[in-house]
């Protein structure tokens, strides 16, 4: 008496937008890897003027606060653009 062992359920088929989304996830996570290396490279002081005003501050604080502003910027053009979609 011999007994097979059970198939495995077959897997879905990944769609375009599945393996889009997976891209999107890898450049987003190699980007914010990159960035992150950056920032904690760069550990001076530097003086940043705005208008009027000049600030010095650590150089890892203005980068990261420019980094975590652009992603601010990102996330919401693409709601934006989500939200036009549907309509």
């Amino acid at each position: 008496m011999t007994t097979e062992a059970p198939k495995p359920p077959p897997q879905p088929q990944r769609t375009a937008a599945d393996k889009a989304e997976r891209s999107r996830l890898i450049g987003g996570i190699v980007i914010a890897v990159i960035a992150i290396w950056f920032i904690l490279a760069n550990t001076h002081k530097a003086s940043i003027t705005f208008w009027v005003v000049t600030v010095t501050s650590p150089m890892w604080l203005t980068l990261a606060g420019t980094f975590l502003a652009g992603m601010l910027v990102s996330l919401l053009l693409t709601r934006t653009r989500q939200r036009k979609a549907r309509q």
